[in-house]
């Protein structure tokens, strides 16, 4: 087993937390001490992926609708004292929206990548190898919709369900990450 810092060509994921070391193992798996930093990165980014999904787009579209509504409403005179609850609590909602899946995601988060603790993972050609703080599993290719990388989160989605699964970035080369965008189709 080496040691290695994990570097990023530009463009691509780039590394978990400042001086993250991916222990790089015989048998192709790689592991990650999870930091504090790392599970504060993986929170944004894993916010900012779900944030925009095809569902939440939606949400996104209404709420600017609504939005557009009440300033058509105010800017027409037609607003009155009993519009300003709909006028406030219209941008209120897309912040509780956001601020309600950050929160979900830094709870998960914090019990699956707990800091201290390592997380590893593998890629082979059938299913991806995985070791977090709740213990370890093998799940194939066909289980997975898309994979999503955005900063220092690996997001993949199952198919028929709206669950994902959440890795470190940091854990997985360029070519890790085509192997699997190949093998999920």
């Amino acid at each position: 087993m080496r040691t290695v810092p994990t570097f990023r060509s530009p463009g691509a994921a780039r590394p978990a937390t400042m001086g993250a070391m991916t222990d790089h193992h015989d048998d192709g798996t790689r592991s990650l001490a999870v930091t504090d930093d790392l599970v504060r990165d993986m929170t944004r980014d894993v916010t900012t992926v779900l944030l925009r999904t095809r569902q939440t787009l939606v949400v996104w579209c209404a709420l600017a609708v609504a939005v557009l509504a009440a300033l058509v409403l105010v800017a027409a005179g037609a607003a009155d004292v009993s519009h300003v609850p709909f006028v406030v609590a219209v941008p209120l909602l897309g912040l509780a929206l956001v601020l309600g899946v950050r929160r979900s995601v830094r709870r998960a988060l914090a019990v699956l990548l707990a800091p201290g603790t390592t997380v590893s993972a593998r890629v082979t050609a059938d299913a991806l190898h995985t070791r977090v703080a709740l213990g370890s599993s093998q799940t194939a290719w066909t289980a997975y919709r898309d994979l999503r990388v955005r900063g220092s989160a690996a997001v993949l989605r199952l198919r028929g369900s709206a669950a994902f699964a959440v890795l470190p970035s940091a854990l997985f080369t360029d070519d890790d990450l085509q192997a699997m965008r190949d093998a999920i189709g």
